[in-house]
């Protein structure tokens, strides 16, 4: 019963048993070598910072002070600190209330704080209220913990700080720790690249898995509650607070949206051209230097240009953006000291609900303007244009010229080039001398893949984990309670690639990601009681393509929904195939000079048994012709 697929199949699972044993014993022989030191990552000098926000801290006098203000910003609480702290504030103050929007894998709540004057504060009401809603969550990556401290400052300044005024246009939801779990997973060896607090919680979660990676796929509670939270109070603004890693800069407050190449236009101009100015105004008058998130063409060499580019929807900043949902990524600057990182998104945070109260109605309509867009071809991933030459035509090889939109004063650090006494490459070492140089400003505003959306799609009731992502996701469905048949496009798969996204034979998120090529057959398909049927035609519709077009990068075909399609179950021997190839050959003509046209230029193939017996399999009835078959229909 060995055939040539089975036999590539073996090969391909010994390799991957080899890789496995050989990345035990290299883990072995790390941890067998681990030295239980207390040296801490010597850091670059920081830049010395004096601001106006500091009268923001409250006095040791102060009931309500925070944890993180009583050790001078050198700690965050833990989990049920933080927890305790906010419940006593909710029960001291009617304009503050606490619920638990799910449980992550080890048990704990995730609370979310809810900020409103108004006497109604369920979803229903804040979703149907006038006034305009933020979102706003922090710890998403645990120990990127900015946000739950500037907020639990915030909170308590509304509540008995005089602030109470920030509530009379505008709701506010806060969630101040999303991985919950990874919170607790706490130290001071998790990210060597930050300045604090001294106790910093762990990237991933409980499943090591990172949540800013599962807004498509929903693996995890914790992105799953967010989404619900989404779906059932609607809010008008999403932000979603982190500490990023890389060069050094003099910004200490980076942010940004999905940019011009995204899929809501309208809602990104917003952004740059009413929101930016005004929060950078707040930001610079209280002693802050804000700035876009800064992405190096280069990564830490940043005199080879920034560039904005779109990530993609796994991502919280493009997935809000695909679901027409105005979203903010707020990246404070890890090498700046965390009073200075917690004081900038205090002053942040209470500008954004400065800026909704008089800009709301301005951002409603340019959310209702990209909520009607109805795409025929959706991009799936761009690139930074470049330019052509006769010498890039001719030489593949060649160094690719990209093409600048702009320049751009880049408030910077100096750094030297050092040679490496231990590596011998170069390293980058920054001095923590304030610089400004004019540098080149890249945009990835080319489509490089696009994806065609059906009218509706199809999705078969035995498919009930996919059904049940899409439901998740808010899109809108009719799951019919007959069974019907349908003439739809289908996609039939070839020449599967499993990796990750590096392209190792290893899972990337906890799930092995899947590549083929396909081609489109047209069939009448029943579908069952129970199957899905998705009109593209909502506001989710662009979000429902990607996820359902193979192709897609970010399909959940590309993250594994749908790997039973490449098992085959049923088998023919060769004693059953040696008289059947006889008597096809004898009925088909066609099928014997199709044969013999295989066999004169495939020597290959012209050899092996198995494979001549598997051509002919797959041309006889026997054949199980849902094999490789793409169970999702097209409607067009």
């Amino acid at each position: 019963k060995i055939n040539s697929k089975r036999i590539a199949r073996m090969k391909k699972n010994i390799f991957f048993l080899f890789l496995l044993s050989t990345l035990k014993v290299f883990s072995q022989a790390n941890t067998s070598k681990h030295l239980n030191l207390s040296t801490t990552a010597p850091l670059p000098p920081p830049l010395e910072w004096k601001g106006k926000s500091e009268t923001l801290i409250a006095g040791a006098a102060n009931p309500w002070i925070t944890a993180c203000e009583k050790s001078d910003f050198k700690n965050t609480p833990s989990y049920a600190e933080t927890m305790a702290w906010f419940k006593k504030l909710a029960d001291a103050s009617p304009l503050i209330s606490m619920q638990s929007i799910g449980k992550s894998v080890e048990g704990r709540d995730i609370f979310m704080l809810i900020s409103s004057s108004e006497k109604n504060t369920n979803a229903i009401a804040l979703k149907s209220s006038s006034k305009p809603l933020l979102l706003v969550q922090a710890g998403i990556h645990a120990g990127e913990i900015d946000g739950k401290d500037a907020g639990m400052m915030l909170l308590r300044d509304i509540a008995f700080g005089g602030k109470q005024s920030l509530l009379e246009k505008v709701n506010f939801l806060f969630i101040p720790i999303l991985n919950v779990d990874g919170h607790e997973r706490s130290s001071a060896y998790n990210r060597p690249n930050q300045r604090g607090p001294e106790n910093m919680g762990y990237r991933t979660n409980a499943q090591n898995l990172n949540l800013n990676r599962d807004y498509t796929k929903l693996d995890t509670k914790e992105i799953r509650a967010v989404i619900q939270v989404i779906n059932e109070y609607n809010p008008l603004l999403y932000m979603d607070i982190h500490v990023t890693d890389g060069a050094d800069y003099q910004y200490d407050i980076t942010y940004g949206c999905a940019g011009k190449q995204g899929y809501s236009p309208a809602i990104s101009n917003w952004v740059l051209s009413t929101y930016t100015p005004a929060v950078d105004a707040g930001l610079k008058a209280m002693g802050h230097i804000p700035g876009p998130f800064i992405n190096g063409m280069e990564w830490n060499d940043l005199s080879g240009g920034i560039v904005d580019v779109l990530y993609g929807p796994n991502f919280s900043t493009n997935y809000g953006d695909l679901r027409h949902l105005p979203t903010l990524l707020v990246e404070n600057h890890s090498l700046k000291p965390y009073k200075q990182r917690v004081l900038g998104t205090y002053v942040l945070l209470e500008n954004t609900l400065k800026i909704l109260a008089e800009k709301a109605q301005l951002l409603r309509q340019y959310k209702k303007l990209d909520e009607a867009i109805r795409m025929n071809k959706i991009p799936v991933e761009w690139k930074v244009p470049q330019q052509v030459s006769a010498d890039t035509k001719l030489n593949s090889d060649a160094t690719p010229q990209y093409l600048a939109t702009d320049s751009f004063n880049l408030l910077g650090v100096s750094y030297q080039k050092k040679k490496s006494e231990i590596t011998s490459a170069e390293y980058i070492e920054w001095t923590g001398r304030a610089v400004t140089s004019k540098i080149a400003f890249y945009e990835g505003t080319e489509i490089a893949n696009t994806i065609n959306c059906a009218k509706r799609y199809w999705v078969p009731a035995a498919c009930t984990e996919v059904i049940e992502r899409l439901k998740l996701h808010g899109i809108k469905m009719e799951i019919i309670n007959a069974p019907k048949e349908v003439t739809v496009e289908m996609y039939r798969m070839s020449n599967p690639q499993f990796s990750n996204s590096d392209g190792l034979l290893l899972p990337f998120e906890g799930r092995m990601l899947v590549n083929a090529n396909t081609t489109i057959e047209k069939r009448t398909q029943l579908f069952s009681a129970g199957s899905a049927c998705i009109s593209t035609d909502q506001s989710l519709g662009e979000l429902a393509a990607v996820l359902l077009e193979p192709t897609s990068p970010h399909s959940l075909f590309r993250w594994g929904f749908f790997m039973s399609i490449f098992h085959r179950t049923e088998y023919i021997e060769a004693y059953v195939m040696e008289p059947l190839i006889k008597k096809m050959l004898e009925e088909s003509p066609e099928l014997k000079k199709e044969f013999d046209e295989k066999k004169n230029t495939d020597a290959a193939f012209a050899k092996n048994q198995n494979a001549i017996y598997e051509w002919f399999y797959s041309k006889s009835n026997y054949y199980d012709e849902r094999y490789l078959l793409y169970p999702v229909g097209r409607e067009n």
